[in-house]
């Protein structure tokens, strides 16, 4: 019989592990608001790309027209069809309440950043279970290569695009046998405006369904509803936008619209340098990518997903139990394979035919933190430290070292690039852009034309702003990555005689506004900041 001792104990020991658990919940949250929120609109500092994003919401709000802009009118496509709607009207709805500003466009993205934090969890939870939900999330905010965080905090289409992707296949996947026709045409509808967030999703997701509906005809044999309603809504919320813009964003004939929306889209998806392929393994070989455990992990899940473990029985691949493994259900291994394709797919396009930015493989990095959660979960029992031990000391003995060696560097994943990033984001110094727009604000006429490749400035302030044409910039691309013609030979900032030129790191990058052409020109360097340097004709 249990005595008033032992049972006051418990109890005790009860509300130690409650309190526990809530300091543990408490600091975890707070961590989160730290990297979401803590020092916004210094981290990362804004850019290129942010910057020609911030174009078109600040069009909307001030011009009423959904449009890029420069000193000599409306641009309609480039930053318009580089993030979708989807980002650009909450922003633009941001700034008519609030004003506009670079913090309240960074908030409308730190909740869409929420918001795929949220929904990539709770898909990890439906498929791996709990305490592998917890490890995939941590993976996903952390881990260098997926970089989520710093993208998140920007205006840019990944998370967003992430959210819409990871909210989709959680209605689908939950739903599955049971799904109506109306959930299954929200799955498209949420499956389409991931791509039309992120155009560069198309490619993989287009083909992730087809595959699906592939292996449903060869190996699920569930009903094709399941897979044809989501593809084709999919397909037709992605037409719809691509219509609307060709009738409705550009000024020319549909034709010609079409022939600049082919020029914009292109330039960077179909490469296919050997260089290039080299440096994008380089990539995903480096510690970034899960301290060098990607492609192990991606090859051990093929196998588990070929050949699941036996529930209630010792696994023979692991030497555990796994009661709880995802890959016991019949339903859990589709949907695995399903997101497994996706990474894959993601992957193979990013080396074999992209320029090599790590930010063309997001997605199946994101994606890649599931599959190496279920790689550790299968060889550490579940994370248990205690089964590992007890393993250690039988005759299991290179199970329950292994494991426990695993578990260690898994910690190492988290902690070493969460507290690179911590402190990244803690001493970030002020924006350069920030403090070159209150120069420009100071010292520049508002009047004066400025010539620069910094769009961010032209969010940032008032000025006249004159920028290298939109086509300009996939030649940009093919200088840096494949070594062609420098875009400086194909543009000639003097024909415009601007009374400024303004250079930061972009335009530094690409070289546009080389320093002896603007000597022989008479411009002088009247200010430094930063990044930036302001000339002004003498």
């Amino acid at each position: 019989m249990m005595t008033s001792t032992t049972s006051q104990g418990y109890r005790a020991s009860a509300r130690t592990g409650v309190w526990a658990k809530a300091a543990l919940a408490g600091g975890v949250t707070i961590f989160i608001l730290f990297l979401f929120f803590y020092n916004l609109t210094d981290y990362p500092p804004t850019w290129f790309d942010e910057g020609s994003h911030l174009h078109v919401p600040k069009a909307l709000v001030t011009m009423g027209v959904y449009a890029d802009y420069s000193s000599e009118g409306l641009r309609h496509y480039g930053p318009t069809i580089g993030v979708g709607p989807t980002v650009m009207l909450p922003i633009a709805g941001s700034f008519q309440l609030f004003g506009v500003g670079m913090m309240q466009a960074r908030l409308v993205m730190v909740l869409y950043l929420a918001a795929a934090t949220t929904l990539m969890f709770l898909l990890s939870l439906h498929l791996l279970g709990a305490r592998a939900a917890f490890v995939a999330t941590a993976l996903l905010l952390v881990t260098p290569a997926v970089n989520l965080v710093e993208y998140g905090r920007q205006v840019l289409g990944e998370a967003p695009g992430l959210a819409f992707m990871a909210g989709g296949f959680l209605l689908w996947f939950v739903r599955w046998r049971r799904a109506r026709w109306w959930e299954l045409i929200l799955v498209g509808v949420l499956l389409g405006l991931s791509v039309v967030t992120k155009y560069q999703f198309l490619l993989v997701l287009g083909a992730t369904l087809l595959l699906a509906w592939g292996m449903n005809l060869l190996w699920f044999k569930l009903p094709q509803r399941l897979f044809l309603i989501p593809g084709i809504v999919t397909a037709a919320i992605f037409g719809a936008w691509q219509l609307f813009t060709l009738v409705y964003l550009g000024p020319a004939t549909i034709g010609e619209n079409l022939a600049s929306l082919r020029e914009f889209t292109a330039g960077a998806a179909a490469v296919f340098s050997l260089d290039l392929m080299q440096r994008a393994l380089g990539e995903l070989f480096s510690a970034k990518s899960f301290l060098w455990m990607l492609f192990p992990a991606l090859i051990y899940s093929a196998w588990r997903l070929l050949r699941p473990g036996r529930t209630g029985k010792d696994d023979l691949a692991t030497g555990f139990a796994l009661r709880a493994s995802p890959l016991a259900s019949t339903e859990r291994r589709h949907q695995l394979a399903i997101l497994y394709m996706l990474v894959i797919i993601n992957l193979a396009w990013y080396v074999v035919a992209s320029v090599s930015w790590l930010r063309y493989a997001f997605v199946g990095l994101a994606f890649s933190t599931f599959f190496v959660t279920l790689t550790f979960a299968d060889l550490t029992a579940n994370f248990s430290v205690t089964r590992l031990w007890q393993a250690a000391r039988s005759e299991q003995r290179l199970a329950g070292y292994g494991g426990l060696a695993l578990l260690l560097l898994l910690a190492t994943m988290f902690i070493a690039p969460a507290a690179r990033l911590s402190w990244r984001i803690a001493t970030a110094p002020p924006d350069d852009s920030a403090q070159m727009a209150q120069v420009m604000n100071e010292s520049v006429s508002l009047d004066a034309l400025v010539e620069t490749w910094e769009p961010q400035m032209g969010f940032l302030t008032d000025h006249l702003y004159h920028y290298p044409p939109q086509l300009l910039l996939n030649r940009t691309v093919r200088q840096v990555w494949l070594g062609e013609t420098p875009v400086s030979e194909l543009y000639d900032f003097t024909e415009l005689d601007p009374e400024y030129v303004l250079i930061g790191e972009f335009a530094r990058w690409v070289d546009v506004y080389p320093v002896e052409r603007l000597q022989a020109s008479g411009y002088e360097l009247v200010e430094t900041l930063g990044q930036f340097e302001l000339y002004r004709k003498r």
